[in-house]
């Protein structure tokens, strides 16, 4: 995790109302839990569609990669709290 203190944490409202510490990068977005981390296959199958529709691009051709996979949800602005405040010696 690194050196004592090198974290910054963010104040994140969870389910219950409590308040939680999460690391900076996740303050922001979060990561989708099992049954919100693929897309249905009906909407799979019209970016398939629409990627094999659309003219290829550069050398390398058109750049795939998995529609089925959502990488970060957005936070909402109601749990947001911000960053935490440094601790006073």
């Amino acid at each position: 995790m690194g050196k004592t203190g090198s974290i910054n944490w963010h104040q994140v409202k969870g389910v219950n109302g409590q308040i939680r510490l999460v690391p900076q990068k996740e303050g922001e977005v979060k990561k989708p839990g099992p049954n919100q981390r693929f897309k249905r296959a009906s909407i799979v199958t019209k970016i398939e569609s629409r990627m094999a529709n659309a003219p290829q691009q550069g050398r390398r051709g058109p750049k795939i990669a998995d529609p089925r996979v959502r990488r970060r949800i957005r936070r909402s602005k109601k749990s947001m709290m911000g960053a935490k405040a440094k601790a006073k010696r």
